[in-house]
């Protein structure tokens, strides 16, 4: 069964925020709620999904501004890595330490521990999908402030996202969806 992707425009510095779920599933996780749009609750009712978890990849404003709009219409626990909680404009659920999963209808994400952009960065993966938030993009990477977090971070992406193929189609929050496979071949901030 094929995991689906909608994104969504989001937020006053815009970012794409995404729903994804697995064919035959009632429940969907949202990742990175930049913004608020009525489009959201509109497609869950189309489709017929349920957000059943919010995963943020860092705490930066612009992936958190829709917060808390997005929970007084769809109440659903908040998963962010630990070194980035005190990024966010409220106390989240749950607490990432590292490589976890978030369970959601037959699907287990794995968020995926990508420092560099932010301490707490993380990617989120299951089957053929990866969310990488600020950590990869469409030919370039996430910024960092300092050398060694751009070397750290370059090492994630080959370590923790390359091995999982090139068919993997990667959803950046900024710009366009790509591959690993494009990535690995044309990235020049990854040779």
């Amino acid at each position: 069964m094929r995991l689906h992707v909608r994104s969504f425009v989001l937020g006053r510095y815009p970012i794409r925020g995404h729903l994804a779920w697995r064919d035959g599933d009632r429940d969907a996780l949202f990742i990175d709620p930049g913004g608020w749009d009525d489009a959201i609750t509109e497609t869950l009712a189309t489709l017929g999904l349920v957000v059943h978890a919010i995963a943020l990849t860092h705490g930066h404003r612009d992936h958190t501004e829709g917060l808390r709009a997005m929970l007084e219409r769809l109440p659903a626990p908040v998963y962010v890595h630990a070194a980035d909680v005190h990024l966010l404009p409220m106390q989240p659920d749950v607490r990432l330490a590292g490589d976890d999963e978030i369970p959601c209808g037959t699907v287990r994400w794995q968020a995926l521990h990508t420092p560099g952009h932010t301490p707490g960065c993380l990617c989120f993966a299951a089957d053929d999908v990866i969310f990488s938030g600020d950590t990869l993009f469409a030919g370039a990477i996430g910024g960092t402030t300092f050398l060694e977090a751009y070397e750290e971070e370059r090492q994630h992406i080959r370590e923790k996202l390359f091995p999982r193929g090139d068919a993997t189609r990667v959803y950046p929050a900024h710009g366009p969806a790509t591959t690993i496979g494009v990535e690995r071949r044309c990235n020049p901030f990854l040779r």
